[in-house]
């Protein structure tokens, strides 16, 4: 059977080349006791103390559609299309929407024109009251229309109503054409409404539109098309398409407009933007497209069909960030879940939203969420075991590009299904992590054997099927060959792989990526460890720095992986610490540098 003995999430040592490295600035501080990460199910930790959390996307296994905004209460309240009601979720953080309360606060009439097809609900708070957009129909999807809710007091869970004087709610517009995802943009104390519809009664092209409003439910004129699909990238999949148009506003008060572009349903739906550089929004000569995708698709993290956007300030408002939903694997269409990412923005004042993070790549939760200055500190060295690499028995092996490997095993549906993985590592006290998939909507299990002897269930939390979370269990192993069988237990689970991670481990490791960053920025490659490498912008100055603790006072190797024409090479130092808090910088020496992560290794002697 293939083993693979590889750093945390795949690093390995490729080559030792001669290049030019960063100085490194080492400097001790009084040791201060760590706060502890959340420990929201959603955190993800591997180390005694943690004072910041990480997550993994996706933040909601299955949804498309997703709207979010953080209210004065300090909540966050979030909605996506359900198809038959809306729904609102509450969380006082962003990642704890993965497991937050939510109310269906509106579910349609029996028979009513707006009884189907809901989509893209958005929420909107205007002068003391919640209203929510969103589209409907009464069965046929080519009779979509706009419509709104109004809440009877200031409550997000409401209760809610039809604005007085309209039908159902719905929003009339003079031309009365096929509309959807309607969003509000406020400027200069006016309110204007934004929407994709048709510009006759044939589907064979979705353009943004823009009408002014004389009150939240009220257009006080008709539509102005302010964007149609014209560009390549636009234009893929047939009929042509630019939809979801939301607001963003930088802290200057500059206004662009995000929209998702080409087929829903394709691997290359991304987001398109306009930028409002006139006076007047009913002109379409105020708004500038972007000749380019700002968001789209990433085959280098295995990521498709990302658009739909929502833009919301972290709880300190620090920073922002986009959430946005995408395929869950090449070619899943429609088959769509939630994830989330900081972006920053450019000096003319434009966001900048990168590229998608891989959804195997750990990220820092929005500042904010956890407190603290150390960086979490990884596992050295993990024994990974792909399932589709070992027996497979009464279950199939699946090609899929969400899983490692672009594999997964599935169809564990009997009762002799099962995965054995020979495992050859040294005996010792590990423990045993599962990739896993639960679409069952509850708690599912496996049993695990290791060498014919029953050590116990391992339980999955559900979080959606092809949405890949992790685990755990103590196990003991006493020779340096084994078996470990993982068996159907209780309802289905899908496995992508399994780890062994040493109880005891004398090399910690820091990703570059959790450091504080000057004149650097992450770059997002799936092949590289935990997804992310650090590249210097090539100003001067730039530089890494990390707050981390160690057990021991005493000198530690440092090994430093850089990247180099796509290879990883390692640089070795030997360093004093202090028991406790110390700060390492890395800083850049000369040119471009790009760097992946670093490891932290004891010695009892110098080497």
């Amino acid at each position: 059977m293939k083993r693979k003995y590889f750093m945390m999430f795949g690093a390995a040592l490729l080559m030792v080349m001669n290049v030019v490295f960063p100085n490194f600035t080492i400097s001790s501080l009084a040791s201060t006791e760590a706060v502890p990460a959340s420990k929201d199910p959603e955190t993800i930790q591997h180390g005694k103390k943690h004072t910041f959390a990480l997550f993994k996307n996706p933040i909601l296994g299955d949804g498309a559609d997703p709207w979010v905004v953080k209210h004065t209460d300090g909540y966050y309240y979030y909605t996506h299309t359900t198809g038959g009601n809306i729904t609102i979720w509450k969380s006082k953080t962003l990642t704890g929407l993965t497991s937050a309360p939510q109310k269906i606060v509106w579910s349609p009439e029996e028979n009513a024109p707006n009884g189907h097809h809901i989509w893209a609900p958005e929420l909107h708070f205007i002068d003391g009251h919640w209203y929510i957009y969103f589209a409907a129909s009464a069965g046929d999807m080519e009779k979509q229309r706009m419509y709104v809710l109004k809440s009877e007091g200031e409550d997000p869970w409401g209760p809610y109503s039809y604005p007085a004087g309209t039908n159902y709610g719905k929003i009339e517009v003079p031309t009365d054409k096929w509309s959807i995802d309607a969003t509000i943009l406020e400027y200069t104390k006016e309110l204007y409404l934004v929407w994709s519809g048709w510009e006759g009664d044939v589907n064979v092209s979705q353009n943004i539109y823009i009408a002014s409003m004389e009150n939240p439910w009220t257009l006080s004129g008709d539509r102005v098309e302010i964007s149609r699909p014209e560009l390549d990238w636009e234009k893929i999949g047939f009929p042509h398409i630019n939809e979801g148009p939301q607001i963003l506003k930088n802290k200057q008060g500059k206004i662009f407009i995000l929209y998702s572009a080409s087929g829903s349903w394709t691997d290359d739906y991304s987001l398109g933007m306009l930028t409002f550089n006139g006076k007047d929004p009913l002109n379409p000569l105020s708004w500038e497209k972007n000749q380019t995708p700002v968001f789209q698709k990433n085959t280098d993290t295995d990521v498709y069909g990302p658009g739909h956007s929502s833009f919301v300030k972290s709880p300190d408002g620090k920073q922002d960030w986009i959430v946005y939903h995408a395929a869950k694997f090449k070619g899943g269409g429609w088959t769509r879940n939630i994830r989330m990412q900081e972006f920053i923005w450019n000096k003319d004042g434009s966001p900048n939203f990168g590229t998608p993070v891989s959804t195997n790549t750990l990220i820092r939760v929005p500042s904010g969420e956890s407190k603290g200055e150390y960086v979490p500190s990884l596992p050295g060295l993990v024994h990974k075991y792909e399932a589709e690499d070992a027996l497979v028995h009464n279950a199939r092996v699946v090609d899929i590009t969400s899983a490692s490997g672009g594999k997964k095993v599935g169809y564990m549906d009997f009762e002799d299904s099962y995965v054995e993985f020979e495992v050859e590592v040294p005996p010792n006290e590990y423990t045993l992590v599962v990739s896993y998939s639960n679409g069952m909507g509850q708690q599912t299990l496996h049993n695990v054997m290791i060498n014919n002897e029953f050590i116990g269930p391992i339980e999955y939390e559900s979080y959606g099927w092809d949405n890949w979370r992790n685990a755990q269990m103590d196990v003991k192993l006493d020779t340096e060959q084994n078996t470990i069988r993982i068996s159907k237990g209780h309802l289905y689970t899908e496995i992508d792989y399994i780890e062994l991670i040493p109880k005891e481990t004398t090399v910690l490791k820091y990703e570059a990526e959790f450091a504080n960053l000057h004149k650097a920025e992450i770059i997002n490659d799936s092949i590289f460890s935990n997804g992310q490498f650090v590249r210097f912008t090539g100003e001067n100055g730039g530089f890494l720095q990390f707050t981390i603790e160690v057990p021991k006072t005493g000198i530690y190797e440092m090994k430093t992986w850089h990247v180099d024409d796509q290879k990883e090479i390692a640089q070795t130092r030997f360093s004093k610490l202090k028991q406790g808090k110390n700060k390492i910088m890395i800083q850049e020496k000369e040119g471009m540098q790009e760097i992946d992560y670093f490891t932290l290794e004891y010695l009892e002697k110098r080497k």
